[in-house]
Protein backbone atom coordinates (compact mmCIF):
# COMPACT_ATOMS: atom_id res chain seq x y z
CA UNK A 1 0.00 0.00 0.00
CA UNK A 2 2.10 2.95 -1.24
CA UNK A 3 2.05 6.34 0.33
CA UNK A 4 0.37 9.00 -1.78
CA UNK A 5 1.18 12.69 -1.69
CA UNK A 6 -1.99 14.51 -2.69
CA UNK A 7 -0.15 17.80 -3.19
CA UNK A 8 2.58 16.51 -5.46
CA UNK A 9 1.91 18.63 -8.55
CA UNK A 10 4.59 19.89 -10.86
CA UNK A 11 4.61 21.92 -14.04
CA UNK A 12 6.25 18.97 -15.73
CA UNK A 13 3.34 16.74 -14.77
CA UNK A 14 0.77 19.20 -16.09
CA UNK A 15 2.67 19.35 -19.39
CA UNK A 16 2.87 15.56 -19.54
CA UNK A 17 -0.85 15.30 -18.81
CA UNK A 18 -1.49 17.82 -21.61
CA UNK A 19 0.04 15.48 -24.18
CA UNK A 20 -2.92 13.16 -23.70
CA UNK A 21 -5.68 15.60 -24.78
CA UNK A 22 -3.36 16.81 -27.54
CA UNK A 23 -3.35 13.33 -29.03
CA UNK A 24 -7.03 12.65 -28.38
CA UNK A 25 -8.15 15.98 -29.83
CA UNK A 26 -5.94 15.43 -32.87
CA UNK A 27 -7.84 12.21 -33.56
CA UNK A 28 -11.20 13.74 -32.69
CA UNK A 29 -10.63 16.70 -34.99
CA UNK A 30 -9.37 14.43 -37.74
CA UNK A 31 -12.69 12.57 -37.58
CA UNK A 32 -14.81 15.71 -37.28
CA UNK A 33 -12.97 17.54 -40.06
CA UNK A 34 -12.56 14.90 -42.70
CA UNK A 35 -14.65 11.76 -42.14
CA UNK A 36 -18.02 13.09 -43.29
CA UNK A 37 -16.52 14.54 -46.46
CA UNK A 38 -14.56 11.34 -47.10
CA UNK A 39 -17.72 9.25 -46.82
CA UNK A 40 -19.86 11.53 -49.01
CA UNK A 41 -17.55 13.16 -51.55
CA UNK A 42 -14.97 10.37 -51.93
CA UNK A 43 -16.64 7.04 -51.09
CA UNK A 44 -19.93 8.21 -52.60
CA UNK A 45 -22.32 7.77 -49.67
CA UNK A 46 -25.27 10.11 -49.34
CA UNK A 47 -25.50 12.44 -46.36
CA UNK A 48 -28.37 10.32 -45.05
CA UNK A 49 -26.23 7.16 -45.27
CA UNK A 50 -23.41 8.98 -43.50
CA UNK A 51 -25.83 9.90 -40.74
CA UNK A 52 -26.76 6.23 -40.37
CA UNK A 53 -23.08 5.28 -40.09
CA UNK A 54 -22.61 7.79 -37.28
CA UNK A 55 -25.75 6.69 -35.42
CA UNK A 56 -25.79 2.91 -35.92
CA UNK A 57 -22.80 2.41 -33.63
CA UNK A 58 -24.63 4.06 -30.73
CA UNK A 59 -26.56 0.86 -30.11
CA UNK A 60 -23.23 -0.78 -29.27
CA UNK A 61 -22.16 2.26 -27.24
CA UNK A 62 -25.16 1.70 -24.96
CA UNK A 63 -23.37 -1.49 -23.90
CA UNK A 64 -19.74 -0.52 -24.50
CA UNK A 65 -19.62 2.69 -22.47
CA UNK A 66 -21.16 1.36 -19.22
CA UNK A 67 -19.11 -1.82 -19.58
CA UNK A 68 -15.91 0.21 -19.89
CA UNK A 69 -16.94 2.33 -16.92
CA UNK A 70 -17.40 -0.82 -14.83
CA UNK A 71 -14.04 -2.22 -15.96
CA UNK A 72 -12.30 1.03 -15.01
CA UNK A 73 -13.96 1.19 -11.60
CA UNK A 74 -12.83 -2.39 -10.91
CA UNK A 75 -9.25 -1.81 -12.10
CA UNK A 76 -6.54 -1.74 -9.42
CA UNK A 77 -2.90 -1.95 -10.52
CA UNK A 78 0.48 -0.76 -9.26
CA UNK A 79 0.32 1.93 -11.94
CA UNK A 80 -3.09 3.16 -10.89
CA UNK A 81 -6.74 2.85 -11.78
CA UNK A 82 -6.99 4.75 -15.08
CA UNK A 83 -3.39 5.42 -16.10
CA UNK A 84 -2.55 1.92 -17.46
CA UNK A 85 -5.21 2.21 -20.16
CA UNK A 86 -3.15 4.89 -21.89
CA UNK A 87 -0.59 2.28 -22.94
CA UNK A 88 -3.05 -0.58 -23.35
CA UNK A 89 -5.31 1.18 -25.86
CA UNK A 90 -3.15 3.59 -27.86
CA UNK A 91 -2.22 1.15 -30.65
CA UNK A 92 -5.82 -0.04 -31.26
CA UNK A 93 -6.93 3.61 -31.42
CA UNK A 94 -4.27 4.47 -34.02
CA UNK A 95 -5.10 1.42 -36.15
CA UNK A 96 -8.88 1.83 -36.09
CA UNK A 97 -8.67 5.56 -36.81
CA UNK A 98 -6.63 4.81 -39.93
CA UNK A 99 -9.08 2.07 -40.93
CA UNK A 100 -11.89 4.63 -41.20
CA UNK A 101 -10.09 6.19 -44.17
CA UNK A 102 -8.89 2.98 -45.81
CA UNK A 103 -9.24 3.32 -49.62
CA UNK A 104 -11.93 0.69 -50.14
CA UNK A 105 -13.82 0.18 -53.39
CA UNK A 106 -16.80 -2.07 -52.67
CA UNK A 107 -19.46 0.02 -54.38
CA UNK A 108 -21.82 2.33 -52.52
CA UNK A 109 -23.53 -0.41 -50.48
CA UNK A 110 -20.26 -2.20 -49.76
CA UNK A 111 -18.56 1.03 -48.74
CA UNK A 112 -21.55 1.79 -46.53
CA UNK A 113 -21.22 -1.59 -44.75
CA UNK A 114 -17.46 -1.18 -44.39
CA UNK A 115 -17.89 2.28 -42.89
CA UNK A 116 -20.27 0.95 -40.24
CA UNK A 117 -17.90 -1.87 -39.23
CA UNK A 118 -14.84 0.41 -39.20
CA UNK A 119 -16.66 3.06 -37.18
CA UNK A 120 -17.82 0.41 -34.69
CA UNK A 121 -14.24 -0.80 -34.17
CA UNK A 122 -12.95 2.76 -33.90
CA UNK A 123 -15.41 3.81 -31.22
CA UNK A 124 -14.81 0.62 -29.23
CA UNK A 125 -11.08 1.37 -29.10
CA UNK A 126 -11.58 5.10 -28.55
CA UNK A 127 -13.98 4.52 -25.65
CA UNK A 128 -11.45 2.22 -23.97
CA UNK A 129 -9.02 5.16 -23.94
CA UNK A 130 -11.35 8.13 -23.51
CA UNK A 131 -13.20 7.02 -20.37
CA UNK A 132 -10.01 6.30 -18.38
CA UNK A 133 -8.60 9.62 -19.62
CA UNK A 134 -11.62 11.52 -18.29
CA UNK A 135 -11.34 9.67 -14.99
CA UNK A 136 -7.64 10.55 -14.70
CA UNK A 137 -8.27 14.24 -14.07
CA UNK A 138 -9.54 14.00 -10.47
CA UNK A 139 -7.04 11.21 -9.70
CA UNK A 140 -3.96 13.07 -10.91
CA UNK A 141 -5.10 16.52 -9.74
CA UNK A 142 -7.20 16.11 -6.57
CA UNK A 143 -7.10 19.77 -5.48
CA UNK A 144 -9.77 21.92 -7.12
CA UNK A 145 -7.76 25.04 -8.06
CA UNK A 146 -4.84 23.07 -9.43
CA UNK A 147 -7.26 20.80 -11.24
CA UNK A 148 -8.88 23.73 -13.04
CA UNK A 149 -5.43 25.04 -13.94
CA UNK A 150 -4.39 21.62 -15.22
CA UNK A 151 -7.59 21.25 -17.25
CA UNK A 152 -7.13 24.73 -18.73
CA UNK A 153 -3.47 24.19 -19.62
CA UNK A 154 -4.10 20.71 -21.01
CA UNK A 155 -6.96 21.95 -23.16
CA UNK A 156 -4.85 24.85 -24.45
CA UNK A 157 -2.19 22.35 -25.50
CA UNK A 158 -4.95 20.09 -26.74
CA UNK A 159 -6.27 22.94 -28.88
CA UNK A 160 -3.09 22.71 -30.92
CA UNK A 161 -4.20 19.16 -31.63
CA UNK A 162 -7.45 20.55 -33.03
CA UNK A 163 -5.63 23.09 -35.19
CA UNK A 164 -3.11 20.77 -36.86
CA UNK A 165 -5.52 18.43 -38.71
CA UNK A 166 -7.90 21.31 -39.41
CA UNK A 167 -5.13 23.33 -41.02
CA UNK A 168 -3.06 20.62 -42.67
CA UNK A 169 -5.25 17.57 -43.38
CA UNK A 170 -6.60 18.55 -46.81
CA UNK A 171 -3.23 20.02 -47.80
CA UNK A 172 -1.45 16.76 -46.99
CA UNK A 173 -4.19 14.69 -48.62
CA UNK A 174 -3.81 16.80 -51.76
CA UNK A 175 -0.16 15.78 -52.13
CA UNK A 176 -1.36 12.49 -53.61
CA UNK A 177 -3.42 14.33 -56.23
CA UNK A 178 -7.10 15.14 -56.68
CA UNK A 179 -7.76 14.39 -60.33
CA UNK A 180 -9.21 10.92 -59.72
CA UNK A 181 -11.19 9.32 -56.93
CA UNK A 182 -8.38 6.79 -56.40
CA UNK A 183 -5.90 9.62 -55.81
CA UNK A 184 -8.24 11.22 -53.31
CA UNK A 185 -8.76 7.94 -51.46
CA UNK A 186 -5.01 7.46 -51.16
CA UNK A 187 -4.51 11.06 -50.05
CA UNK A 188 -7.17 10.87 -47.35
CA UNK A 189 -5.80 7.56 -46.04
CA UNK A 190 -2.18 8.73 -45.92
CA UNK A 191 -3.11 11.99 -44.20
CA UNK A 192 -5.22 10.10 -41.65
CA UNK A 193 -2.40 7.62 -41.03
CA UNK A 194 0.13 10.42 -40.48
CA UNK A 195 -2.05 12.26 -37.97
CA UNK A 196 -3.08 9.03 -36.20
CA UNK A 197 0.54 8.00 -35.65
CA UNK A 198 1.51 11.48 -34.43
CA UNK A 199 -1.43 11.45 -32.01
CA UNK A 200 -0.49 7.98 -30.78
CA UNK A 201 3.08 9.05 -29.99
CA UNK A 202 1.87 11.96 -27.86
CA UNK A 203 -0.75 9.85 -26.08
CA UNK A 204 1.79 7.16 -25.17
CA UNK A 205 4.33 9.77 -24.03
CA UNK A 206 1.91 11.23 -21.49
CA UNK A 207 1.84 7.95 -19.59
CA UNK A 208 5.43 8.36 -18.37
CA UNK A 209 4.97 11.84 -16.90
CA UNK A 210 1.89 11.49 -14.70
CA UNK A 211 0.99 9.71 -11.49
CA UNK A 212 -2.32 9.01 -9.79
CA UNK A 213 -2.43 10.50 -6.29
CA UNK A 214 -5.80 9.41 -4.95
CA UNK A 215 -5.51 5.98 -3.40
CA UNK A 216 -8.47 3.71 -4.17
CA UNK A 217 -8.83 0.59 -2.06
CA UNK A 218 -9.10 -2.71 -3.93
CA UNK A 219 -12.75 -3.74 -3.89
CA UNK A 220 -15.32 -5.13 -6.27
CA UNK A 221 -17.52 -2.41 -7.71
CA UNK A 222 -21.22 -2.94 -8.45
CA UNK A 223 -22.09 -0.87 -11.53
CA UNK A 224 -25.83 -0.75 -10.77
CA UNK A 225 -25.08 0.38 -7.24
CA UNK A 226 -22.73 3.00 -8.66
CA UNK A 227 -25.42 4.29 -11.03
CA UNK A 228 -27.89 4.56 -8.15
CA UNK A 229 -25.37 6.59 -6.15
CA UNK A 230 -24.56 8.82 -9.12
CA UNK A 231 -28.15 9.54 -10.15
CA UNK A 232 -29.38 10.04 -6.63
CA UNK A 233 -27.56 13.36 -6.95
CA UNK A 234 -29.65 15.94 -8.81
CA UNK A 235 -26.47 17.69 -9.96
CA UNK A 236 -25.53 14.65 -12.04
CA UNK A 237 -28.91 14.66 -13.78
CA UNK A 238 -28.56 18.35 -14.64
CA UNK A 239 -24.99 17.95 -15.91
CA UNK A 240 -26.05 15.03 -18.12
CA UNK A 241 -28.80 17.19 -19.68
CA UNK A 242 -26.29 20.02 -20.15
CA UNK A 243 -23.81 17.62 -21.79
CA UNK A 244 -26.56 16.32 -24.09
CA UNK A 245 -27.35 19.79 -25.46
CA UNK A 246 -23.73 20.96 -25.53
CA UNK A 247 -23.13 18.56 -28.42
CA UNK A 248 -25.27 20.79 -30.64
CA UNK A 249 -23.02 23.79 -30.03
CA UNK A 250 -20.04 21.93 -31.51
CA UNK A 251 -21.85 20.03 -34.26
CA UNK A 252 -21.73 22.71 -36.94
CA UNK A 253 -17.97 22.24 -37.31
CA UNK A 254 -18.54 19.13 -39.44
CA UNK A 255 -19.88 21.42 -42.18
CA UNK A 256 -16.78 23.63 -42.34
CA UNK A 257 -15.10 21.64 -45.16
CA UNK A 258 -18.42 21.63 -47.07
CA UNK A 259 -18.65 25.40 -46.61
CA UNK A 260 -15.09 25.86 -47.84
CA UNK A 261 -15.65 23.56 -50.81
CA UNK A 262 -19.07 24.69 -52.03
CA UNK A 263 -20.11 28.00 -50.45
CA UNK A 264 -16.81 29.69 -51.27
CA UNK A 265 -16.58 28.71 -54.93
CA UNK A 266 -15.11 31.62 -56.87
CA UNK A 267 -14.49 33.77 -53.80
CA UNK A 268 -10.72 33.48 -54.18
CA UNK A 269 -8.74 33.24 -57.45
CA UNK A 270 -7.44 29.72 -56.81
CA UNK A 271 -5.36 29.48 -60.01
CA UNK A 272 -3.51 32.71 -59.25
CA UNK A 273 -2.93 31.67 -55.65
CA UNK A 274 -1.48 28.32 -56.75
CA UNK A 275 0.80 30.05 -59.28
CA UNK A 276 1.97 32.45 -56.59
CA UNK A 277 2.75 29.63 -54.14
CA UNK A 278 4.58 27.57 -56.75
CA UNK A 279 6.66 30.57 -57.85
CA UNK A 280 7.41 31.51 -54.24
CA UNK A 281 8.65 28.01 -53.44
CA UNK A 282 10.81 28.02 -56.56
CA UNK A 283 12.40 31.34 -55.57
CA UNK A 284 13.06 30.11 -52.03
CA UNK A 285 14.47 26.62 -52.69
CA UNK A 286 14.96 26.61 -56.50
CA UNK A 287 12.83 23.51 -56.94
CA UNK A 288 9.87 23.36 -59.29
CA UNK A 289 6.70 22.11 -57.61
CA UNK A 290 3.09 21.90 -58.68
CA UNK A 291 0.92 22.61 -55.66
CA UNK A 292 -2.75 22.24 -56.54
CA UNK A 293 -4.79 22.87 -53.41
CA UNK A 294 -8.54 22.37 -53.45
CA UNK A 295 -10.99 24.93 -52.11
CA UNK A 296 -11.26 23.02 -48.85
CA UNK A 297 -7.50 22.48 -48.75
CA UNK A 298 -6.85 26.23 -48.74
CA UNK A 299 -9.92 27.72 -47.07
CA UNK A 300 -10.50 25.24 -44.24
CA UNK A 301 -7.19 26.21 -42.58
CA UNK A 302 -7.95 29.91 -43.05
CA UNK A 303 -11.39 29.47 -41.50
CA UNK A 304 -9.86 27.67 -38.52
CA UNK A 305 -7.38 30.42 -37.66
CA UNK A 306 -9.79 32.58 -35.68
CA UNK A 307 -11.45 29.67 -33.90
CA UNK A 308 -8.13 28.06 -32.97
CA UNK A 309 -6.75 31.25 -31.43
CA UNK A 310 -9.99 31.94 -29.55
CA UNK A 311 -10.07 28.39 -28.14
CA UNK A 312 -6.62 28.78 -26.62
CA UNK A 313 -7.22 32.27 -25.27
CA UNK A 314 -10.59 31.40 -23.75
CA UNK A 315 -9.14 28.41 -21.91
CA UNK A 316 -6.20 30.46 -20.64
CA UNK A 317 -8.39 33.03 -18.86
CA UNK A 318 -10.67 30.55 -17.10
CA UNK A 319 -8.63 30.31 -13.84
CA UNK A 320 -8.63 34.09 -13.19
CA UNK A 321 -12.32 34.35 -14.11
CA UNK A 322 -13.22 31.59 -11.66
CA UNK A 323 -11.72 33.67 -8.87
CA UNK A 324 -14.51 36.18 -9.49
CA UNK A 325 -17.45 33.92 -10.32
CA UNK A 326 -18.58 30.31 -10.09
CA UNK A 327 -18.35 27.74 -12.88
CA UNK A 328 -22.14 27.87 -13.17
CA UNK A 329 -22.24 31.65 -13.64
CA UNK A 330 -19.39 31.61 -16.16
CA UNK A 331 -21.09 28.79 -18.09
CA UNK A 332 -24.38 30.68 -18.39
CA UNK A 333 -22.75 33.95 -19.45
CA UNK A 334 -20.51 32.31 -22.04
CA UNK A 335 -23.38 30.26 -23.48
CA UNK A 336 -25.67 33.25 -23.93
CA UNK A 337 -22.95 35.56 -25.29
CA UNK A 338 -21.90 32.82 -27.71
CA UNK A 339 -25.48 32.43 -28.93
CA UNK A 340 -25.70 36.17 -29.62
CA UNK A 341 -22.39 36.03 -31.52
CA UNK A 342 -23.63 33.12 -33.68
CA UNK A 343 -26.91 34.87 -34.53
CA UNK A 344 -25.12 38.11 -35.46
CA UNK A 345 -22.65 36.16 -37.60
CA UNK A 346 -25.48 34.53 -39.55
CA UNK A 347 -27.21 37.88 -40.13
CA UNK A 348 -23.99 39.63 -41.17
CA UNK A 349 -22.89 36.79 -43.47
CA UNK A 350 -26.27 36.47 -45.15
CA UNK A 351 -27.56 40.03 -45.41
CA UNK A 352 -24.91 42.66 -44.61
CA UNK A 353 -21.51 41.47 -45.89
CA UNK A 354 -22.28 38.29 -47.87
CA UNK A 355 -19.90 35.48 -46.96
CA UNK A 356 -19.43 34.54 -50.64
CA UNK A 357 -17.49 37.74 -51.36
CA UNK A 358 -13.81 38.35 -50.48
CA UNK A 359 -14.79 40.95 -47.85
CA UNK A 360 -17.51 38.69 -46.47
CA UNK A 361 -15.15 35.72 -46.21
CA UNK A 362 -12.59 37.78 -44.30
CA UNK A 363 -15.34 39.10 -42.04
CA UNK A 364 -16.58 35.58 -41.33
CA UNK A 365 -13.04 34.40 -40.48
CA UNK A 366 -12.76 37.24 -37.95
CA UNK A 367 -16.23 36.60 -36.50
CA UNK A 368 -15.37 32.93 -35.92
CA UNK A 369 -13.00 34.14 -33.21
CA UNK A 370 -15.96 35.46 -31.21
CA UNK A 371 -18.33 32.57 -31.93
CA UNK A 372 -15.81 29.96 -30.80
CA UNK A 373 -14.53 31.81 -27.73
CA UNK A 374 -17.42 30.69 -25.45
CA UNK A 375 -17.29 27.13 -26.77
CA UNK A 376 -13.67 26.74 -25.69
CA UNK A 377 -14.57 27.83 -22.17
CA UNK A 378 -17.54 25.49 -21.83
CA UNK A 379 -15.42 22.49 -22.82
CA UNK A 380 -13.12 23.09 -19.84
CA UNK A 381 -15.93 23.99 -17.45
CA UNK A 382 -17.92 20.83 -18.16
CA UNK A 383 -14.93 18.58 -17.43
CA UNK A 384 -14.24 20.51 -14.21
CA UNK A 385 -17.86 20.24 -13.05
CA UNK A 386 -18.02 16.49 -13.65
CA UNK A 387 -14.72 16.12 -11.75
CA UNK A 388 -16.17 18.11 -8.84
CA UNK A 389 -19.12 15.73 -8.88
CA UNK A 390 -16.84 12.68 -8.56
CA UNK A 391 -15.23 14.19 -5.45
CA UNK A 392 -18.58 15.22 -4.00
CA UNK A 393 -19.98 11.71 -4.46
CA UNK A 394 -16.93 10.22 -2.75
CA UNK A 395 -17.50 12.45 0.28
CA UNK A 396 -21.12 11.33 0.49
CA UNK A 397 -20.81 7.63 -0.34
CA UNK A 398 -17.15 6.75 0.20
CA UNK A 399 -16.94 5.40 -3.39
CA UNK A 400 -14.67 6.68 -6.17
CA UNK A 401 -16.86 6.40 -9.28
CA UNK A 402 -14.81 7.99 -12.08
CA UNK A 403 -15.63 5.13 -14.43
CA UNK A 404 -19.37 5.28 -13.79
CA UNK A 405 -19.62 9.07 -14.02
CA UNK A 406 -17.47 9.56 -17.09
CA UNK A 407 -18.68 6.48 -18.96
CA UNK A 408 -22.25 7.72 -18.67
CA UNK A 409 -21.19 11.21 -19.66
CA UNK A 410 -19.37 9.72 -22.66
CA UNK A 411 -22.44 7.67 -23.63
CA UNK A 412 -24.74 10.70 -23.46
CA UNK A 413 -22.27 12.75 -25.47
CA UNK A 414 -22.05 10.11 -28.20
CA UNK A 415 -25.81 9.61 -28.34
CA UNK A 416 -26.46 13.33 -28.63
CA UNK A 417 -23.78 13.80 -31.29
CA UNK A 418 -25.15 10.86 -33.29
CA UNK A 419 -28.77 11.95 -32.93
CA UNK A 420 -28.19 15.56 -33.93
CA UNK A 421 -25.73 14.45 -36.62
CA UNK A 422 -28.45 12.35 -38.23
CA UNK A 423 -30.94 15.21 -37.96
CA UNK A 424 -28.74 17.93 -39.46
CA UNK A 425 -27.30 15.69 -42.17
CA UNK A 426 -30.82 14.57 -43.10
CA UNK A 427 -31.94 18.21 -43.25
CA UNK A 428 -29.12 19.23 -45.60
CA UNK A 429 -29.65 16.02 -47.58
CA UNK A 430 -33.35 16.90 -47.82
CA UNK A 431 -32.48 20.25 -49.35
CA UNK A 432 -30.87 18.31 -52.18
CA UNK A 433 -27.18 17.88 -51.37
CA UNK A 434 -25.57 15.21 -53.50
CA UNK A 435 -22.25 14.86 -55.25
CA UNK A 436 -22.26 13.76 -58.85
CA UNK A 437 -19.60 11.79 -60.68
CA UNK A 438 -16.29 13.49 -61.22
CA UNK A 439 -15.96 14.82 -64.78
CA UNK A 440 -12.92 15.87 -66.73
CA UNK A 441 -11.95 19.50 -66.86
CA UNK A 442 -12.98 19.58 -70.48
CA UNK A 443 -16.39 18.03 -69.88
CA UNK A 444 -19.71 19.80 -69.74
CA UNK A 445 -20.66 21.36 -66.42
CA UNK A 446 -24.00 20.52 -64.85
CA UNK A 447 -26.15 23.25 -63.36
CA UNK A 448 -25.63 23.59 -59.62
CA UNK A 449 -22.73 22.90 -57.29
CA UNK A 450 -19.57 22.83 -59.34
CA UNK A 451 -16.24 23.06 -57.55
CA UNK A 452 -13.71 25.07 -59.57
CA UNK A 453 -10.90 23.19 -57.89
CA UNK A 454 -12.20 19.62 -58.07
CA UNK A 455 -14.73 19.44 -60.92
CA UNK A 456 -17.42 17.97 -58.67
CA UNK A 457 -20.98 18.75 -59.60
CA UNK A 458 -24.26 18.60 -57.80
CA UNK A 459 -27.09 18.49 -60.35
CA UNK A 460 -29.53 20.94 -58.76
CA UNK A 461 -31.61 23.83 -59.97
CA UNK A 462 -30.36 27.30 -59.12
CA UNK A 463 -32.96 27.73 -56.38
CA UNK A 464 -32.07 24.44 -54.71
CA UNK A 465 -28.40 25.30 -55.04
CA UNK A 466 -28.82 28.50 -53.03
CA UNK A 467 -31.00 26.72 -50.47
CA UNK A 468 -28.37 24.06 -49.84
CA UNK A 469 -25.67 26.70 -49.41
CA UNK A 470 -27.85 28.63 -46.96
CA UNK A 471 -28.51 25.43 -45.01
CA UNK A 472 -24.77 24.74 -44.76
CA UNK A 473 -24.06 28.28 -43.52
CA UNK A 474 -26.90 28.05 -41.00
CA UNK A 475 -25.43 24.83 -39.62
CA UNK A 476 -22.17 26.70 -38.99
CA UNK A 477 -23.86 29.61 -37.21
CA UNK A 478 -27.53 29.32 -36.25
CA UNK A 479 -27.22 25.71 -35.10
CA UNK A 480 -24.49 26.75 -32.65
CA UNK A 481 -26.76 29.45 -31.22
CA UNK A 482 -29.52 26.90 -30.64
CA UNK A 483 -27.12 24.55 -28.86
CA UNK A 484 -25.66 27.28 -26.64
CA UNK A 485 -29.10 28.48 -25.54
CA UNK A 486 -30.28 24.93 -24.80
CA UNK A 487 -27.15 24.11 -22.77
CA UNK A 488 -27.58 27.28 -20.68
CA UNK A 489 -31.18 26.60 -19.59
CA UNK A 490 -30.59 23.52 -17.34
CA UNK A 491 -27.67 25.26 -15.64
CA UNK A 492 -30.07 27.72 -14.00
CA UNK A 493 -31.26 24.76 -11.88
CA UNK A 494 -27.74 23.60 -10.95
CA UNK A 495 -27.22 24.14 -7.20
CA UNK A 496 -23.64 23.79 -6.02
CA UNK A 497 -21.84 25.94 -3.44
CA UNK A 498 -18.26 25.84 -4.72
CA UNK A 499 -16.70 27.75 -1.81
CA UNK A 500 -18.30 25.43 0.73
CA UNK A 501 -17.31 22.42 -1.36
CA UNK A 502 -13.64 23.47 -1.53
CA UNK A 503 -13.45 23.68 2.27
CA UNK A 504 -15.21 20.35 2.74
CA UNK A 505 -13.16 18.48 0.16
CA UNK A 506 -9.89 19.86 1.57
CA UNK A 507 -10.85 18.63 5.04
CA UNK A 508 -12.01 15.29 3.61
CA UNK A 509 -8.70 14.73 1.79
CA UNK A 510 -6.63 15.62 4.83
CA UNK A 511 -8.56 13.09 6.89
CA UNK A 512 -8.28 10.49 4.14
CA UNK A 513 -4.54 11.06 3.84
CA UNK A 514 -4.13 10.83 7.62
CA UNK A 515 -5.98 7.50 7.77
CA UNK A 516 -3.99 6.17 4.83
CA UNK A 517 -0.72 7.10 6.53
CA UNK A 518 -1.87 5.36 9.72
CA UNK A 519 -2.63 2.20 7.72
CA UNK A 520 0.82 2.35 6.11
CA UNK A 521 2.56 2.77 9.46
CA UNK A 522 0.49 -0.03 10.97
CA UNK A 523 1.34 -2.36 8.09
CA UNK A 524 5.03 -1.50 8.38
CA UNK A 525 4.98 -2.21 12.10
CA UNK A 526 3.27 -5.58 11.63
CA UNK A 527 5.28 -6.79 8.66
CA UNK A 528 8.57 -5.02 9.32
CA UNK A 529 8.48 -3.67 5.77
CA UNK A 530 8.92 -0.06 4.71
CA UNK A 531 6.59 1.04 1.90
CA UNK A 532 8.01 3.79 -0.29
CA UNK A 533 5.97 6.36 -2.27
Amino acid sequence: MPKKNLRDHTTREIIAFSLLPFGLLTIQTLINTALNMYLTDVLGLTLAMTGVVLSATKVWDAVNDPMMGLIVDRTRTKRGKCRPYILWTVIPVVLTTSMLFFPVNFGQKGNFAYAIVAYLLYYTAYTALDIPYQGLTPLVFPENQKRVKAISVSNIVGSIGTVLPSVLFFTIAGLWGNQTVEQEKTGYFMAALIFSVIAGIFIASSYFGIKEKVYVKPEKTNYIKGLKIVFSDKKMVILVVVAFFSAIANLGAIFLPYFAKWNCIGVLPMDKIMDFLNNLIYKLIHVEVNINLTNEGLLTPLLQIGSGISYMLSMAIIPPLLKKMSKKTLWIWMSLLGAVADILTFIIGMYIIPYNTPAGLVTYIVLRFFTNFPVGMTVVLLIAMFSDLVDNLEMKSGERLEGTVFSFRSLINKISIALFNVIVLAIVNGFGYMVGDKITSGGGLMLGMTSMSQNYTVPLTGTHYETVLTAIFFMLTGLGAIGLILQAIPMFFYKFDEKKFEKEIASFREEKERKLQEEIESAEALEGVHFEG
